[in-house]
């Protein structure tokens, strides 16, 4: 058996070695083609990238996580303060009599003959009470014949015009000609608009006699000026107040969401509030309250009550009340996408009235407060989002690449449907390519959400997608990689997109890499 096996082998040896010449075949070179896999660039995509740089001072993050933009905006109107003015009040000159006779040398001074009189400021409205901030009483006084060897003062006394300090009457002795300061002074009477003044002549001590003849009088002339009030109280009367037009910007709508955008929110709130400092009955008219955009269009905010709307006046001096004003149509201007709010307000006091207990201080105010609330939740199509990431391909040959794939492994946790391109730049964002061409920028389906718009589960997307040769030596050109999506909100089962929640933690985290086919050649 052993003869037979071995007489077998010898012969195919010989059978060998007969058929093949070593110069017949020479191996001088050897060609394939292995695969690498190279990372490409990798980051996520947030809700929180949907919103501007202009908006980041609005966005706010409910406990749950849902992400809501917030504006916030006291629009001060004009005060009314300026319907009621203090006028000033011209030289009004008293003569005081100063009796005829022979005055004997006296060693003290003595109050001698005085008048009253009723003076009316000539202010419009009917006022009880002004605490005076500023002003001044000015007199002058002259006396007729003149006499240099009487001596004489007069003490000038308004017993409505009470210091702050003391709650004592203003009376001051004075002569020739000077000025008194009214701040720290309240006036309160109740004969509106009214003070008494009080002229009393004083006989100064005197160690000569003086003769004074029939008909002498000291004429006293008296002036306010440069009057204005801390405070004032009584009645201010029927009078309308047109402010200025006022506007707030809501650069959500201008900036986020680009032409082209189509937005519906699900839950949005508008609150207006109008605080009032003026204890006097007011109304107020919306002249124009709108939504407008950049554009030109506009939308009427409508509010209840409608206009004119009866404002709370406050109870007491230093105190302010409010008055809630809805916005019925909030979700049709919300939807509308306005980059600006605009109003022009009117306000009536004391509509129709003729007496009243009116206050107001310096620094009363009336002001229309704005609050607008847009939770991310709704359906959204059409918008933009963003961001931009290294590529990092220092470690990949491009001349042995013979073919090339992206491998695009996308988990998308946002609900929205996106249509993907990623863009080249250079190191300055300077454009380079586009790296998909239009067939090749498929559909990257969003989470599915539950009835109440929450997560369900991601959407994912991992495929190669075939590259054109042009599209791979741009590549590795560029130093950044910006990927775009245009997106809308998934749909349901019927196709019909439903309201979904965009919460801070939801994102599309992207990773992308080269896979590459190269040439390898060997030679002997």
């Amino acid at each position: 058996m052993k003869n037979t096996v071995f007489s077998l082998l010898l012969s195919c040896i010989l059978i060998w070695s007969c058929t093949i010449n070593d110069k017949d075949f020479q191996i001088k070179s050897v060609q394939s083609n292995p695969t690498l896999v190279a990372p490409l660039a990798s980051g996520n995509l947030s809700i929180l990238d949907l919103l501007k740089h202009q908006d980041s001072a609005h966005i706010k993050i409910k406990s749950d996580g849902l992400v809501y933009l917030s504006y916030d905006q006291t629009l001060d109107t004009r005060d009314i303060r300026n319907l009621v003015t203090i006028p000033t009040l011209g030289n009004l000159t008293t003569p005081v009599s100063v009796p005829a006779g022979t005055y004997p040398a006296n060693p003290n001074d003595y109050s001698s003959t005085s008048i009253n009189r009723t003076v009316d400021m000539g202010i419009d409205e009917k006022l009880t009470e002004i605490a005076f901030k500023s002003g001044t009483l000015s007199y002058n006084m002259n006396l007729v014949p003149a006499n240099s060897n009487f001596l004489y003062a007069v003490v000038l006394s308004i017993p409505e015009f009470t210091s702050n300090s003391t709650g004592a009457g203003l009376s001051q002795e004075v002569s020739g000609s000077g000025s008194i300061a009214l701040s720290g002074y309240t006036f309160k009477n109740a004969m509106v608009n009214k003070f008494t003044l009080q002229l009393t002549l004083v006989v100064k001590k005197n160690p000569s006699p003086t003769i004074i003849p029939p008909g002498t009088q000291l004429n006293v002339a008296v002036s306010m000026a440069g009057m204005d009030f801390t405070y004032i109280r009584g009645f201010f009367g029927d009078q309308v107040v047109s402010p200025p037009a006022q506007t707030i910007d809501v650069q959500a709508f201008g900036t986020t969401f680009q032409k082209g955008a189509s937005v519906s929110f699900a839950q949005p709130t508008i609150n207006l509030t109008v605080v009032s400092d003026y204890g006097v009955p007011l109304t107020v008219t919306f002249a124009k309250l709108e939504a407008r955009k950049q554009a030109g269009a506009s939308l009427t905010m409508q509010t209840s009550p409608s206009s004119p709307i009866p404002i709370t006046a406050p109870a007491t001096l230093g105190t302010s009340a409010s008055t809630s004003v809805s916005i019925t149509n909030v979700k049709e201007v919300i939807d509308f996408a306005p980059t600006q709010f605009y109003y022009k307000v009117s306000g009536h006091i004391n509509t129709g009235l003729t007496t009243g207990d009116n206050f107001m201080a310096d620094t009363s105010q009336m002001r229309v407060k704005l609050h607008v609330e847009i939770p991310i939740y709704g359906k959204a199509s059409n918008i933009i989002l963003a961001d931009t990431m290294d590529i990092g391909l220092s470690d990949v040959d491009q001349a042995k690449i013979d073919s090339a794939s992206l491998k695009a492994n996308v988990t998308n946790e946002l609900p929205l449907d996106a249509t993907l391109q990623f863009i080249l730049t250079d190191a300055k964002y300077v454009f380079i390519d586009s790296l998909l061409t239009s067939s090749q920028t498929g559909i990257i389906k969003g989470s599915t959400v539950d009835s109440n718009g929450d997560l369900k589960s991601p959407g994912i997307f991992n495929q190669l997608i075939k590259l054109q040769q042009d599209k791979i030596s741009k590549i590795f050109k560029a130093k950044k990689v910006i990927i775009r999506a245009k997106i809308n909100t998934s749909k349901d089962a019927g196709g019909a997109a439903v309201d979904v929640k965009f919460k801070s933690k939801y994102k599309i985290d992207v990773k992308l890499g080269l896979r590459a086919t190269l040439k390898v050649n060997a030679t002997f």
